[in-house]
Protein backbone atom coordinates (compact mmCIF):
# COMPACT_ATOMS: atom_id res chain seq x y z
CA UNK A 1 0.00 0.00 0.00
CA UNK A 2 2.99 2.44 0.77
CA UNK A 3 4.37 1.57 -2.38
CA UNK A 4 1.47 2.66 -4.33
CA UNK A 5 0.95 5.51 -2.51
CA UNK A 6 4.31 6.75 -3.13
CA UNK A 7 3.88 6.17 -6.51
CA UNK A 8 1.07 7.81 -7.12
CA UNK A 9 2.65 10.70 -5.28
CA UNK A 10 5.30 10.84 -7.93
CA UNK A 11 3.03 11.02 -10.63
CA UNK A 12 1.15 13.82 -8.85
CA UNK A 13 4.24 15.74 -8.59
CA UNK A 14 5.35 14.88 -11.97
CA UNK A 15 2.24 16.71 -13.33
CA UNK A 16 3.61 19.46 -11.43
CA UNK A 17 6.79 19.32 -13.37
CA UNK A 18 6.81 22.60 -16.05
CA UNK A 19 8.78 19.87 -18.08
CA UNK A 20 5.58 17.98 -18.01
CA UNK A 21 3.16 20.47 -18.90
CA UNK A 22 6.51 21.15 -21.95
CA UNK A 23 5.54 17.74 -22.83
CA UNK A 24 1.97 17.96 -22.79
CA UNK A 25 2.00 21.52 -24.66
CA UNK A 26 4.29 20.08 -27.15
CA UNK A 27 1.67 16.95 -27.61
CA UNK A 28 -1.09 19.13 -27.88
CA UNK A 29 0.60 21.73 -30.38
CA UNK A 30 1.56 18.48 -32.70
CA UNK A 31 -2.13 17.82 -32.73
CA UNK A 32 -3.34 21.07 -33.34
CA UNK A 33 -0.81 21.64 -36.33
CA UNK A 34 -1.69 18.27 -37.92
CA UNK A 35 -5.53 19.37 -37.83
CA UNK A 36 -4.60 22.47 -39.53
CA UNK A 37 -3.34 20.50 -42.19
CA UNK A 38 -5.94 18.29 -42.46
CA UNK A 39 -8.37 21.30 -43.09
CA UNK A 40 -5.95 21.77 -46.10
CA UNK A 41 -6.76 18.89 -47.39
CA UNK A 42 -10.34 18.61 -46.63
CA UNK A 43 -10.44 22.39 -47.62
CA UNK A 44 -12.68 23.00 -44.37
CA UNK A 45 -12.16 25.44 -41.92
CA UNK A 46 -11.44 24.68 -38.22
CA UNK A 47 -15.02 23.96 -37.29
CA UNK A 48 -16.05 21.63 -40.29
CA UNK A 49 -17.67 24.08 -42.93
CA UNK A 50 -16.37 23.84 -46.40
CA UNK A 51 -14.07 26.95 -47.58
CA UNK A 52 -15.31 28.42 -51.17
CA UNK A 53 -14.04 27.13 -53.83
CA UNK A 54 -11.56 29.85 -55.69
CA UNK A 55 -12.30 31.02 -59.11
CA UNK A 56 -9.15 30.44 -60.27
CA UNK A 57 -8.26 26.79 -58.50
CA UNK A 58 -11.84 25.75 -60.40
CA UNK A 59 -10.90 26.73 -63.25
CA UNK A 60 -7.57 25.09 -63.44
CA UNK A 61 -8.85 21.84 -61.70
CA UNK A 62 -6.93 22.35 -58.47
CA UNK A 63 -7.10 22.67 -54.79
CA UNK A 64 -8.46 25.86 -53.16
CA UNK A 65 -5.44 28.25 -51.18
CA UNK A 66 -3.16 25.51 -52.44
CA UNK A 67 -1.73 27.28 -55.89
CA UNK A 68 2.27 27.72 -54.48
CA UNK A 69 1.75 26.03 -51.22
CA UNK A 70 2.84 28.90 -49.12
CA UNK A 71 0.08 29.54 -46.57
CA UNK A 72 -0.42 25.62 -46.09
CA UNK A 73 3.66 25.11 -45.31
CA UNK A 74 3.98 28.79 -43.36
CA UNK A 75 2.09 26.92 -41.13
CA UNK A 76 3.95 27.36 -37.14
CA UNK A 77 3.67 26.40 -34.10
CA UNK A 78 5.62 26.61 -30.70
CA UNK A 79 4.97 25.35 -27.23
CA UNK A 80 6.67 25.97 -23.99
CA UNK A 81 5.46 25.35 -20.42
CA UNK A 82 2.98 27.91 -20.33
CA UNK A 83 0.57 26.95 -23.59
CA UNK A 84 1.21 27.02 -27.44
CA UNK A 85 1.58 29.39 -30.46
CA UNK A 86 0.17 28.69 -33.37
CA UNK A 87 0.15 31.04 -36.37
CA UNK A 88 2.16 31.25 -40.16
CA UNK A 89 5.37 32.43 -41.44
CA UNK A 90 7.74 33.57 -44.42
CA UNK A 91 5.68 34.33 -47.31
CA UNK A 92 2.44 33.42 -45.89
CA UNK A 93 2.36 36.08 -43.22
CA UNK A 94 1.44 38.44 -46.52
CA UNK A 95 -1.67 37.26 -47.53
CA UNK A 96 -2.75 34.89 -44.50
CA UNK A 97 -5.06 37.28 -42.41
CA UNK A 98 -6.69 37.80 -45.70
CA UNK A 99 -8.06 34.39 -46.04
CA UNK A 100 -8.56 33.65 -42.50
CA UNK A 101 -10.86 36.80 -41.97
CA UNK A 102 -11.88 37.50 -45.80
CA UNK A 103 -12.16 41.00 -47.24
CA UNK A 104 -15.33 42.51 -48.97
CA UNK A 105 -13.90 40.90 -52.29
CA UNK A 106 -12.66 37.54 -50.78
CA UNK A 107 -14.70 34.94 -48.97
CA UNK A 108 -13.16 34.19 -45.76
CA UNK A 109 -11.39 30.63 -45.82
CA UNK A 110 -10.38 30.22 -42.27
CA UNK A 111 -7.77 28.24 -41.67
CA UNK A 112 -7.05 28.45 -37.86
CA UNK A 113 -9.03 28.38 -34.71
CA UNK A 114 -10.17 31.29 -33.64
CA UNK A 115 -7.68 32.55 -30.42
CA UNK A 116 -9.12 31.00 -27.39
CA UNK A 117 -11.93 28.69 -29.29
CA UNK A 118 -11.29 25.01 -29.47
CA UNK A 119 -12.86 23.20 -32.14
CA UNK A 120 -14.66 20.14 -30.91
CA UNK A 121 -13.05 17.81 -33.14
CA UNK A 122 -9.36 19.54 -31.98
CA UNK A 123 -10.33 18.57 -28.50
CA UNK A 124 -11.22 14.88 -29.42
CA UNK A 125 -7.73 14.98 -31.00
CA UNK A 126 -6.01 15.78 -28.08
CA UNK A 127 -7.92 14.43 -25.48
CA UNK A 128 -6.86 11.24 -26.99
CA UNK A 129 -2.97 12.30 -28.18
CA UNK A 130 -2.83 13.13 -23.87
CA UNK A 131 -4.21 9.96 -22.74
CA UNK A 132 -1.25 7.94 -25.20
CA UNK A 133 1.35 9.99 -23.22
CA UNK A 134 -0.20 9.42 -20.07
CA UNK A 135 -0.29 6.01 -20.57
CA UNK A 136 3.12 5.43 -22.33
CA UNK A 137 4.83 8.07 -18.98
CA UNK A 138 2.30 6.48 -16.31
CA UNK A 139 1.00 3.01 -17.24
CA UNK A 140 -2.45 2.05 -17.47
Amino acid sequence: MARKLLSITRQLQALADPRTLHDLYNVAGAEVYAQVQDGFTAETDPYGRGWVPSRAATRQNRRTLRETGALQDGIRWKADSRGIVLGTSGPANEYATYHQRGTRRLPKRQFLPEPGQMPRPYEVRISRAFNRYFTERFGA
